[in-house]
């Protein structure tokens, strides 16, 4: 896709957050470090109900902030109304051309906003992924194994979707939009239904796919940020229930329009589809049925998908470290065996809008 490195609009930061007190404070203070005029930034925080010291934190370093940013707004909801309600009041409150949406849990690198706004120079891209990767690596083998999967899911699959314009999830941790673009849809999209249920997680991936109706999405693989991840087996396991559900919705919800997209693009939109739909009962029936009733042991089927995590591994070791092959292994186990098994379940329970990790 190309970009213009001297496009300067000006940028809105809308950070919604609840029970942060941790890592709020620095997520707002990086953005009095990034290398772009601050006289064109504006800050919109939202404190979404939080029972800790989140309000307190944001008020302590907007205060700093206001010698740097003009502009720096923070809104204290008392009740907890959701991240999208907190995302659709920071589109309201923003003046700015782009809107640059950060994680409460996220901290961006100084050239993270000059390497998203420079693709709006085109008034076909509607939205902009930035890279991000994870903060906590080294806490344990869980966060090293989520590096990986983070790594892989930006420099391989979102640079693939990037190609055509078609990057189907702008993730919340560091993602920009274009503001008149956001105001045309936010209104829908923050009352989306899914049969007859409010949608009330899954919020990055709506609001690509309203954007990718009719503009195009982009990845930056130079726009590097870093997100703090799950380092707790039970939490993580909820958070990964909770994205298979929104990712059925929205996956359905796009398989509608997305043959308008690319035809390389919509053809592996659709195939990706049909195998990960499909995934759990290729899987049942290879390690279970054709074992237990026709006595074949699936060497074929393992040997496939260990050699496709191996070329995941062996990636991730020439750019990052040497303990690719490590993760690449417990990786394959821990989604092939525990995870996959996440997907009909979220099938079922797709209607229930609860959190899970809250």
């Amino acid at each position: 896709m190309p970009y213009d490195a001297t496009y300067e609009p000006t940028v809105t930061f809308v950070v919604p957050a609840k029970n942060e007190e941790d890592n709020i404070a620095e997520t707002i203070r990086r953005f009095g470090n990034v290398n772009y005029p601050m006289d064109k930034i504006e800050v919109v925080a939202i404190n979404d109900g939080s029972t800790d010291g989140t309000y307190t934190e944001m008020v302590k370093i907007a205060n700093e902030l206001r010698t740097q940013i003009k502009t720096v707004k923070v809104i204290n909801w008392k009740v907890n109304r959701g991240k999208r309600h907190g995302m659709a009041e920071g589109v309201k409150q923003a003046s700015h051309d782009i809107v640059i949406f950060i994680d409460s849990d996220s901290f961006i690198e100084p050239n993270c906003v000059r390497h998203l706004v420079k693709y709006f120079a085109s008034d076909s891209v509607g939205a902009v992924s930035g890279h991000t990767d994870v903060f906590n690596r080294e806490t344990n083998l869980l966060t090293q194994m989520q590096a990986l999967r983070y790594y892989i899911a930006f420099k391989i699959y979102k640079s693939a979707e990037s190609v055509f314009g078609s990057v189907t999830c702008c993730p919340g941790c560091c993602s920009a939009y274009r503001r008149k673009y956001l105001v045309e849809i936010v209104d829908e999209w923050l009352v989306q239904k899914f049969l007859g249920a409010e949608c009330t997680f899954g919020d990055d991936r709506s609001l690509t796919n309203y954007i990718i109706r009719n503009y195009d999405a982009v990845y930056s693989h130079e726009a590097l940020a870093y997100t703090v991840v799950p380092d707790n087996f039970g939490v993580y396991v909820r958070q990964q229930f909770r994205w298979k559900k929104s990712w059925i919705r929205e996956t359905l919800i796009a398989s509608v329009f997305m043959w308008r997209r690319h035809p390389l693009a919509a053809a592996s939109y659709y195939l990706y589809i049909f195998l990960a739909l499909t995934s759990p009962v290729v899987f049942f029936r290879a390690i279970a049925w054709y074992p237990a009733v026709h006595h074949v042991w699936p060497v074929v089927y393992l040997f496939g998908l260990f050699l496709m995590l191996l070329l995941h591994g062996l990636y991730y070791r020439a750019k990052v470290g040497p303990r690719a092959w490590a993760l690449a292994v417990f990786s394959f186990w821990f989604n092939s065996v525990i995870l996959i098994w996440q997907l009909p379940w979220a099938a079922v329970n797709i209607r229930d809008s609860r959190w899970g990790t809250r």
